[in-house]
């Protein structure tokens, strides 16, 4: 900005709606294409798989699927993770609150389910023009910068590639922030209505810290009656869902037990914050780092830009970078790690927050060197959308392709169950073992085919009963090797092979070698 201030120019007016509306189905073409050439239309990690899983329950007409008696004593090797009752389930179903599912299933029943994250990437985009016209009302080049800030972010896009409950997350809250600024006894029972769905998508804490600072910045503004209303709406919503679970816990547990996530407060919420991870200030400087990069590059400086006017004016841009800031700081001391994700997509709930701030870092920017404050817009989204874009977006498919492979390489082998080999104590990238562990996944009424167990979560006994029922085919480190999957964990594995051995040696005709491209290991 200093050496070169180009004078590109941003429109003075939007587009009519008639363009941005063709533009919307555009891009809602061109994500549901990517989660197929992109993304191989694979639920990549445990979090994704589990919102299939929950579809699956949930279309049975129950809450939770009971577990055969003769599949109980294997329910944590066949789903080891994330299960409402994660100690000796009766039944199957997540521990994530269920309306990603639900919205996501009674989506399935219209379309394929892969075009219902971009539409609600869209739909979000509409609710953050209608806030963005709200609040910088003429200035279409305000508006403009906010919906490139939106558009060209690779984490908007690349999460509605997947079917991460993170999308959700986003559109509602936009939606949420339309309806809340739009006032009035409809839109605020519409707002409501969005915090019943938006609370119960994926984990309680998520949304009401979106709506927390709003709240805040009304009822310092003198509208105390109306935020009584939304506080108590929201203490209701959240008491429901917070109760969900232990609703559905005597569906997953023997009788006289409880489910091991059942209580919200006591057993997932407590720990949380009594946990110390002393890794949390190095992890949440890199997931920020990470979310910068996979933004529009205009971002940050318009960010930097945005700071002094929440902090000088009462406007909206307060409670934005309020929320922003306290579900950071959040996150850094409650739950650093966010597993699998693109960007950091914790903070994806909060991508219309940050474009909202751009349009008001413009703003201030255009105030300091007047009108080139366009051509900065102009270049940075240009480089964004010629440069990063497809450099993340081609690193994106090059991480997906070795999971997918091993996805192909276990469901072609003939035999009725598998043994992935996903034992951590011999690992030295527990990475990788989370990645292995993460393809043992069976849907809930367990008629996949081949079955697939993990080992580090099978004794021999339970193998070689397993073995009484039917052939196993084992998948080894070399066999995940062979199709090119992460390839830094030495092939040696003395714990799985004695597992292998002894069963083996009670049913001496149950193992099977992997057929890799219909060639036997």
């Amino acid at each position: 900005m200093a050496w070169w201030q180009p004078r590109f120019r941003l429109p003075e007016r939007l587009p009519s709606n008639w363009v941005l509306a063709g533009t919307g189905v555009a891009l809602v073409i061109a994500l549901a294409w990517g989660t197929y050439a992109l993304m191989g239309d694979f639920p990549l990690s445990r979090d994704e798989h589990m919102v299939a899983f929950d579809m699956a329950v949930f279309d049975s007409g129950r809450l939770a699927i009971p577990i055969d008696p003769q599949w109980r004593p294997y329910a944590l090797a066949l789903v080891p993770r994330f299960l409402l009752n994660g100690r000796d389930p009766t039944g199957f179903v997540s521990a994530y609150l269920p309306m990603t599912a639900v919205l996501r299933l009674a989506f399935s029943k219209l379309a394929d389910p892969a075009w219902f994250n971009p539409m609600l990437a869209v739909v979000g985009g509409a609710a953050l023009l209608d806030v963005a016209r709200r609040v910088f009302g003429p200035d279409g080049r305000a508006c403009c910068v906010v919906l490139l800030a939106y558009v060209l972010s690779a984490e908007v896009l690349v999460n509605a590639m997947t079917s991460f409950s993170m999308t959700a997350h986003l559109a509602l809250n936009l939606v949420w922030l339309a309806a809340f600024l739009r006032g009035g006894k409809f839109w605020n029972a519409v707002a409501i209505g969005i915090g019943f769905v938006a609370v119960g998508l994926h984990q309680l804490v998520f949304h009401p810290f979106f709506v927390a600072p709003f709240l805040l910045w009304k009822w310092r503004a003198g509208e105390r009656r109306v935020v009584a209303f939304y506080a108590a709406a929201y203490t209701v919503i959240c008491l429901w869902w917070a109760c969900y679970p232990m609703l559905v816990s005597p569906l997953v547990a023997s009788q006289g037990a409880t489910a091991s996530h059942a209580n919200f407060i006591s057993q997932r919420v407590v720990p949380l914050l009594l946990m110390h991870d002393p890794r949390a200030l190095p992890l949440t400087l890199v997931n920020l780092l990470r979310f910068f990069a996979w933004q529009n590059l205009l971002l940050v400086p318009l960010l930097v830009a945005a700071v002094p006017v929440a902090l000088r004016e009462r406007s909206l841009a307060r409670p934005l970078l309020l929320g922003a800031v306290l579900w950071t700081l959040f996150l850094a001391v409650v739950l650093p790690e966010q597993g699998r994700g693109w960007g950091y997509r914790y903070l994806d709930g909060y991508e219309g927050s940050f474009a909202l701030l751009a349009g008001y870092g413009y703003r201030e920017l255009q105030q300091w060197i007047g009108r080139r404050a366009d051509g900065v817009a102009v270049l940075l989204s240009g480089l964004t959308a010629l440069v990063a874009l497809p450099a993340l977006f081609t690193t994106t498919h090059r991480l997906v392709q070795p999971h997918v492979a091993v996805e192909r390489l276990i469901a072609a082998q003939q035999t009725p169950f598998v043994l992935i080999d996903d034992d951590p104590t011999e690992a030295p990238d527990h990475q990788w073992t989370d990645s292995a562990l993460d393809h043992v996944r069976n849907m809930p009424d367990l008629v996949n085919r081949p079955l697939r167990f993990s080992s580090a979560d099978l004794n021999p006994p339970l193998l070689a009963a397993l073995c009484r029922r039917g052939a196993v085919t084992p998948i080894t480190v070399a066999d995940m090797h062979r199709v090119g999957f992460i390839r830094n964990v030495p092939e040696q594995r003395p714990r799985f092979d004695a597992l292998v051995k002894a069963a083996e040696r009670q049913e001496p005709h149950c193992f099977r070698r992997a057929v890799v491209a219909g060639v036997p290991a």
